[in-house]
Parts: C-alpha cells; structure tokens; sequence
C-alpha cells in the first residue's frame, strides 16, 4: 500500500505484516507494549523517537534506502524534522554545512549532485 495519504500507523502495520511479525511478538522484539504498537499501528499514537531506528532496524530496512526514508517521513510531525535526520542534525558541523548550502542557493539539482557525490565518494572509499 502506497500513496498520498498513506499514514505511518498503516505503514508500520504492513512493513510488519509483510516480514512475517504477529503483533504481540514483534511489540516484544522491539520492547513495547503490545497496546501501545496497536494503538501507533491504528494512528492514535506516535511512535517515540527513541524507537524509530531501532524499529526500521528491527523490520529489515536498510539505513539510506528509499524505505527508510518513507518510515522516517511519515512519522515526523508537520514543521518537524523526520528523528534519523534530528540526531543527524545535531552533529557539530552539520548546521554549518545546511547554512551554506542555503547561502549558496544551491538549487534542488545542485543538492542532489552534491548527495550523488558523497554517496559515490563513500561507496569507493571503503
């Protein structure tokens, strides 16, 4: 299930259903109350940022992929940073490097050749 409105309980619901977790056990795999998963799955609850990696982690997605990122989105709070992206943020020159991104007005093609770049870099550095 994709699309616009899709929510994050709906999301989080199908990622489990899909990797073969019943509720009660996957609540235990990821030390959470089986209510608390049910009411995050029915959208009557957020998840708490201290769980969201650990989540992702714990329902095979791939730190960077197209999945996580959807995860992550669609658990943010409107005029909120998705919580990957906060704990990035917090790293000492990360507000730095977003500044002068936007001091250079670099438009979205440029950033994306610049995340193309590092991602490159990264990938033969190793």
């Amino acid at each position: 299930m994709s699309g616009k409105n899709e929510s994050f309980g709906r999301y989080l619901k199908n990622l489990r259903l899909k990797t073969g977790f019943g509720l009660r056990r996957f609540a235990g795999l990821i030390e959470m109350k089986a209510s608390n998963l049910c009411d995050i799955e029915h959208d009557r609850r957020s998840m708490p940022n201290e769980y969201m990696e650990p989540v992702a982690e714990a329902l095979g997605l791939e730190k960077g992929s197209s999945d996580w990122e959807k995860f992550f989105e669609l658990a943010r709070k409107s005029n909120e940073l998705p919580a990957d992206v906060q704990r990035v943020a917090r790293r000492r020159f990360v507000p730095a490097l977003l500044r002068t991104i936007d001091n250079a007005k670099l438009s979205d093609d440029k950033i994306k050749q610049l995340i193309d770049y590092i991602q490159w870099k990264e990938k033969f550095s190793r």
